[in-house]
């Protein structure tokens, strides 16, 4: 980088970090499942997670800023190029399941849109996956075309929609303070404290999910002034920003609707349902006021779908070494676009897609469905980053950049993040075995929320294996030559 050249600021980074990891489904959703309990594990999961996380993703993108900072060499600086491997695929699949998820509700959102409501039910629920599948293939054809457009359009929906969820927090408690409208919850220590049972566990991964997105600031590691005190600061703010949104939505979401209100609606609804009773609260046309905050979502979501289609095939098929995927994936256009890789990933997809429709019974259990599925997807590249920051520390006395002074601490808060990776990714289909009322409905059960995530992880493996043997198979040639 030229000496000319603008460093990234403080605040810059900040909200890279924040825009990456909030979102206000987020505390809809949780607050579906675990209540008021969700306000103190958003602290939890912030201490115990978030912030080492993000630590250790920096500590490793300062080590490998000479490599371009990619979770490839943050991984393969300790544990090898075959791990180095796995790590990136599991962070490809991530985006995989994280597209399933979003194309699975983009029909809802476009419904709230148009009609200021859900006009789906259980009987219509095999629509969903359908015509999430038309959003797909459309949305293939644009990311084909180019993102480049659509990155502004992303940045500029991303910035609508926290507009949009700071005055919904803003209104919610001048509501409540102004006595215009009365709280709907009770905030008591009874009701804010977890229970920590079966059913607290298996939505646990969905707080894990809440909080992800901090790698991206890691690659930013060349580009920041003073790396050392600026990301320490950037990280620290950063949470405390997510904390707070976090904190405060479902304080706000608790003031309009309580708990249990909000549970008799899904996953996919909860977030603009509480908009349109806020709107009609004060007086306001609460559909419209949905459907204002519906668009928003509507064009942002599909500008950040076509983004998040096309950068991890990048990713997954440049950074990569060469002669591991065929040659037809690898190969792109002048501007970088992989089209062939697209199209294949569009095929992954459909048939990811398709599958929820078999034994489809509710709204309810295929939007729970999608939400595991992408959060235990999105765990396994973070617990082996976690794992390569350990034997990285472990191998590494001296550093010219760590957070984490202490070797012990560095062990002891690996420990503590790997941990909570296992218990969300195994808590995220304990319930639904606990549930099943025999062996067989457990073993369709495990294989619903377990088969996506192992079969593409297994596919990765082989990958890799059959790319080590070839390169053991030609060094031997060569060596008997």
């Amino acid at each position: 980088m030229g000496n000319n050249e603008k460093k990234i600021g403080l605040w810059t980074l900040v909200m890279v970090v924040f825009v990456a990891a909030y979102g206000f489904s987020n505390v809809t959703s949780n607050l579906v499942y675990i209540g008021l309990a969700a306000i103190p594990s958003w602290i939890l999961v912030a201490i115990l997670y978030f912030i080492p996380l993000t630590i250790m993703i920096v500590e490793l993108a300062a080590a490998n800023k000479d490599k371009g900072a990619g979770i490839y060499s943050w991984i393969e600086c300790s544990l090898g190029t075959k791990w180095a491997f796995i790590g990136t695929w599991s962070y490809y699949i991530t985006s995989i399941f994280f597209l399933q998820m979003v194309f699975g509700k983009l029909p809802v959102v476009v419904s709230w849109a148009l009609f200021g409501e859900d006009r789906f039910t259980d009987d219509t629920a095999y629509l969903l996956p359908l015509l999430g599948l038309g959003c797909l293939i459309a949305l293939t054809f644009i990311a084909i075309l180019g993102v480049q457009k659509f990155s502004k359009i992303s940045d500029i929906g991303g910035q609508l929609t926290l507009i949009a969820t700071v005055l919904f927090i803003l209104f919610a408690i001048v509501g409540y303070v102004g006595n215009i409208t009365p709280s709907a919850s009770e905030f008591t220590a009874a009701n804010l404290m977890p229970d920590f049972d079966i059913a607290y566990f298996s939505t646990f991964s969905w707080l894990l999910l809440a909080v992800c997105g901090s790698e991206v600031a890691g690659t930013y590691i060349t580009q920041v002034d003073n790396p050392k005190k600026t990301y320490t600061r950037s990280v620290m703010i950063a949470t405390g920003l997510l904390l707070g949104s976090y904190i405060l939505g479902s304080v706000a979401v608790c003031l309009i609707m309580s708990p249990a209100q909000i549970s008799e609606y899904n996953i996919a609804d909860s977030q603009f349902i509480v908009f349109k009773i806020l709107g009609d609260s004060f007086g306001i046309s609460g559909k419209i006021v949905v459907q204002i905050y519906a668009f928003i979502n509507v064009i942002a979501s599909v500008a950040c779908y076509v983004v998040w289609m096309e950068s991890p095939i990048r990713a997954m098929f440049s950074d990569v070494p060469s002669g591991i995927f065929p040659k037809a994936l690898t190969k792109s256009r002048s501007d970088g676009t992989l089209v062939n890789a697209l199209w294949m990933q569009c095929g992954v997809l459909f048939l990811l897609m398709i599958t929820p429709i078999i034994g489809l019974s509710s709204l309810e259990n295929f939007f729970v469905l999608i939400t595991n599925l992408c959060a235990l997807s999105t765990i396994v590249p973070y617990a082996i980053l976690v794992v390569a920051y350990l034997a990285f520390r472990m191998k590494n006395e001296e550093l010219d950049f760590k957070i984490i002074k202490s070797k012990q601490h560095a062990k002891i808060l690996s420990v503590v993040v790997l941990t909570l990776s296992i218990a969300g990714f195994f808590g995220a289909g304990a319930e639904d075995v606990a549930g099943a009322e025999n062996t067989s409905e457990a073993l369709i059960t495990l294989g619903m929320d377990y088969g996506g995530p192992i079969l593409l992880l297994f596919i990765g493996w082989v990958i890799i294996m059959r790319n080590i043997r070839k390169k053991s198979q030609n060094r031997l040639k060569e060596n008997q030559n």
